[in-house]
């Protein structure tokens, strides 16, 4: 049960708002292609901030996860260049027979290239509503999952870069729950979709006019708390924030905590 975190918000219909926040910008001539994330997460796994570091016998693959103790994981890259975020979406339709999103995880980060991550978010069932960025040496990929579908997600034609928040802008395949709450309300669905007001600091920050992202930037969104309500990048949620550089020596770094208050450190793979 400790491993099915997103699984128990489906099948209970025990809804809390949900708030994790993820970006991801592609190789750019010698800048590394990036990852990054705030883990969002109930507060009362806050204060044991985890990272397992794997290393493979008879292979010299290494692993990062950052996880809560008890949990084999909830994000992560590898030193294959290959890592994956995470970002709950509610909305879409899920199965009981798919797999679970930190199996999701696990699963990607054993792989040895992006392309056989890519096939493999693609041929799965998958049992929760979630968005997966997926990175790679070269590109990153946002991808919408639900029980149905596998949409990926891109803020504007050949964007460099893609950021996801929790609710999906690709994938239609939506609940019945979902549905029968926007009845209830008297709601589009456009309007019960776009009421998070953390995709606003990102849209705001990366536009179809940005050529240049550093990891300065990166950390000053992940950092940002750009509205007067809760609803904000670094909030009371926020477990740990992750950017993971992706170049031929990968680079792990965490801010564990909130990182409007912590330090973002780098901890080494080797």
């Amino acid at each position: 049960m400790h491993q099915l975190g997103d699984e128990y918000w489906f099948n209970t219909k025990d809804i809390l708002a949900h708030s994790c926040s993820s970006f991801g910008v592609n190789k750019r001539n010698d800048k590394p292609s990036l990852t990054a994330q705030n883990m969002d997460i109930p507060e009362f796994y806050h204060g044991f901030q985890t990272v397992i570091k794997i290393s493979e016998p008879n292979s010299d693959k290494q692993t990062m996860v950052l996880t809560i103790p008890g949990h084999i994981g909830i994000t992560g890259m590898n030193n294959k260049s290959v890592s994956i975020n995470c970002n709950t979406l509610m909305q879409l339709d899920y199965s009981k027979t798919g797999l679970p999103v930190s199996f999701v995880v696990r699963a990607v980060l054993d792989k040895n290239t992006q392309k056989e991550a890519l096939n493999f978010i693609n041929e799965i069932p998958h049992a929760s509503g979630q968005n997966y960025i997926i990175g790679g040496s070269e590109k990153v990929y946002s991808l919408e999952c639900s029980a149905n579908k596998v949409v990926e997600f891109r803020p504007f034609e050949n964007a460099m870069f893609t950021y996801h928040t929790n609710h999906p802008m690709s994938n239609t395949d939506f609940n019945t729950s979902y549905l029968a709450q926007l009845e209830k309300n008297d709601k589009t669905i456009e309007e019960g979709l776009y009421e998070c007001q953390r995709i606003k600091s990102f849209q705001k920050r990366f536009s179809e006019n940005t050529t240049n992202i550093r990891i300065d930037a990166i950390k000053d969104v992940l950092r940002s708390r750009d509205n007067d309500g809760n609803d904000v990048v670094s909030n009371n949620s926020t477990y740990a924030s992750v950017i993971y550089e992706l170049s031929k020596a990968p680079k792990f770094i965490i801010a564990p905590g909130k990182p409007h208050e912590q330090a973002y450190i780098e901890i080494d793979l080797d």
